[in-house]
């Protein structure tokens, strides 16, 4: 499989020597180009598999497989703990110390996932997952342990502003795990073969960025020097435990949707999650931090963070809005289309159109919380999202224990609003006493007002067929957004030339 890879790679991208001076980088249009195509093609390739699968597997195992998905990325993050976050700013900031930092990343990064893995295990156990669902959740452990390695070589291509590489990969993985998954479907193979689908793409991904690596001049030599293992870890670690909590407070919904609800609630709960998802990975980690981070850095640096906020505020509540306008538009046609004719799961279309709205009220507060959780990584002030994160939990979880028995699954959409809600004010809030007042309301509010005629035909278009229901709110709003100073946000935020 190396060689095949290898030799594409030679025909279709050049070598690249292992000069820092060399090794030059894309502009921001370019790299935030090929993160939008690797991460369109990859997730969206996943996301097609998901759908296939909807249909495809029972309630139950439908629900099992995503719930142990869940577990899958506590385990991605507890075996980095924030070396990939260390290993980008770090060589984005001394280009020199790249290959010393990933040698010891490496290291360190191997002893994290042989100690997590156990955890993960351990975790499947206390929450009485049946024998079944263990091999599973092993299967799936298996597959993070690998796209934990591919995740960590993205840093470096990151830090060199090479996202053509992180893209392909991405795209590979995609593609293999869409494949995989039809082609056992078509044998009629049961869940724990199709989990196997999962470990195939992270382990083509994982050697693709290897090769990727030597090609411009890195090795994936391991280092064993003591010391700066431990300095590492040390660095790493409030990165990680921030993470981890931000991670808990995006998933822990899940386990309570399990134990309380059931499977099937699960699987209802992640078709509205995995909707708002393919979406977000526009911003996150496509652009934030991805693309645009070095530039939002050194716009801190240089006096001129107001600007660049505002105008992510202005694009991202606009890529929020577009989405939203046409969910809406369609109503409970539009999750029958996405997961076919049983997409309820055995919750009422009441409920589940609900969730679906809720999730869709929290997209552009989730947008504008990462500008936010962006900033605070670009300032050094990361030390509150622990305690802003915890609240959130809190919130979450007591608010879920309390109103889910009552409400059912609404009560997941309506913590998960409040939750990041909770968080994107006590960030801006937060900022502001530190000196960084940041324009991201009155950004976003100019979004959202023009959004005012398109959301005005809404109660029209539903009556219509579903793709005119679908595309009409947004042909309206887009024009307006764009001539409300849209474009400007736009050229001002990915000008066609390196900072």
């Amino acid at each position: 499989m190396k060689s095949i890879i290898s030799r594409f790679i030679n025909i279709f991208l050049p070598a690249e020597k292992n000069n820092i001076s060399g090794v030059q980088r894309s502009s921001k249009a370019a790299n935030t180009g090929f993160m939008l195509v690797g991460q369109f093609i990859g997730k969206g390739a996943l996301f097609v598999s998901i759908m296939f699968l909807a249909r495809y597997l029972s309630d139950g195992d439908f629900g099992g497989l995503l719930f142990v998905i869940v577990l899958g990325q506590f385990y991605l993050i507890m075996s980095d703990m924030g070396i990939s976050l260390v290993l980008n700013m770090r060589s984005s900031i001394r280009p020199v110390d790249t290959q010393e930092l990933l040698s010891t990343s490496l290291t360190l990064r191997i002893i994290l996932s042989l100690l997590g893995f156990p955890l993960l295990m351990i975790s499947g156990l206390l929450l009485q997952l049946t024998p079944g669902r263990m091999l599973i959740l092993g299967i799936i452990g298996l597959s993070v342990f690998f796209e934990s390695f591919a995740e960590m070589y993205y840093s470096v291509f990151r830090a060199r502003e090479k996202m053509v590489y992180e893209s392909i990969c991405r795209t590979l993985m995609g593609i293999i795990g869409l494949i995989a998954v039809l082609l056992l479907i078509r044998l009629n193979m049961n869940l724990t073969a199709i989990a196997s689908a999962y470990v195939l793409r992270a382990f083509a991904a994982a050697i693709a960025a290897m090769l990727f690596l030597r090609r411009i001049g890195f090795s994936v030599i391991p280092s064993i020097d003591k010391r700066k293992l431990k300095e590492l870890f040390v660095a790493a670690l409030p990165l990680g435990i921030m993470i981890i909590i931000i991670v808990i407070h995006q998933r822990v919904d899940n386990i309570l949707i399990r134990q309380i609800l059931g499977e099937n609630a699960v699987a209802a709960w992640q078709e509205c999650l995995k909707i708002i998802e393919i979406i977000l990975l526009v911003v996150v980690p496509t652009l934030l931090p991805g693309a645009l981070f070095p530039s939002l850095c050194r716009a801190f640096r240089d006096g001129n963070y107001q600007r660049q906020t505002g105008n992510m505020a202005r694009i991202f509540t606009g890529l929020a809005v577009v989405p939203s306008l046409s969910i809406l538009s369609t109503g409970d046609r539009f999750l029958r289309f996405v997961w076919g004719s049983e997409y309820l799961r055995d919750i009422s279309s009441q409920d589940m159109q609900l969730c679906m709205y809720l999730c869709l009220a929290g997209l552009a507060i989730v947008y504008l919380m990462n500008i936010l959780l962006a900033s605070l990584l670009a300032v050094n002030r990361i030390r509150i999202v622990v305690p802003v994160t915890t609240m959130a939990v809190i919130l979450v979880i007591g608010g879920n224990l309390l109103l889910m028995p009552v409400i059912g699954l609404p009560s997941a959409g309506i913590f998960y609003v409040a939750g990041n809600l909770l968080m994107l004010v006590c960030y801006w809030v937060f900022l502001r006493w530190r000196g960084y007042p940041l324009p991201i309301w009155r950004e976003a509010l100019i979004s959202i007002l023009a959004s005012v005629p398109a959301f005005a035909v809404i109660p029209l278009t539903r009556r219509l067929p579903f793709l005119p229901a679908l595309l009409i709110p947004a042909a309206i709003y887009i024009p307006i957004w764009w001539f409300s100073g849209g474009s400007k946000a736009i050229h001002a935020t990915f000008p066609h030339r390196i900072d």
